[in-house]
């Protein structure tokens, strides 16, 4: 499974080795205490390794990548972002939400479409 990445500052394409984080720690002289007290930074910053067509390996941040296809197709191709169809509702209809699982439901539904809850009215 090949996953092609677009590096966004060099607008160039890589595949996609693995991710990861890489650790930093550093620390200096504090103002008062100097080496007694040294100030200390440490934390992670999420990377990549990926590969040119050369084979070389390089590491880039995370933020810097676009996955721009997976196994030759498009992630639109692979990935449906569209709004689901039981989503959509006409727009004339009222709508409620179901109190078991919060999906919106047309006020005229007897039965939840997403957890199956039987809906009544108040009144009844």
């Amino acid at each position: 499974m090949a996953i092609v990445v677009l590096h966004s500052k060099s607008k160039r394409k890589y595949i996609l080795i693995g991710t990861g984080f890489g650790a930093y720690r550093s620390s200096r002289p504090s103002f008062l205490g100097g080496s007694l007290f040294p100030y200390e930074d440490m934390g992670e910053i999420p990377v990549a390794a990926v590969s040119d067509s050369k084979g070389k390996i390089h590491w880039f941040l995370t933020e810097e990548l676009q996955v721009i296809e997976i196994d030759g197709q498009k992630l639109n191709e692979i990935i449906d972002d569209r709004e689901p169809k039981d989503e959509i509702i006409l727009e004339n209809t009222e709508l409620e939400y179901c109190p078991a699982c919060n999906f919106k439901v047309s006020i005229n539904n007897k039965e939840c479409p997403s957890c199956g809850l039987t809906l009544t009215d108040e009144e009844d």
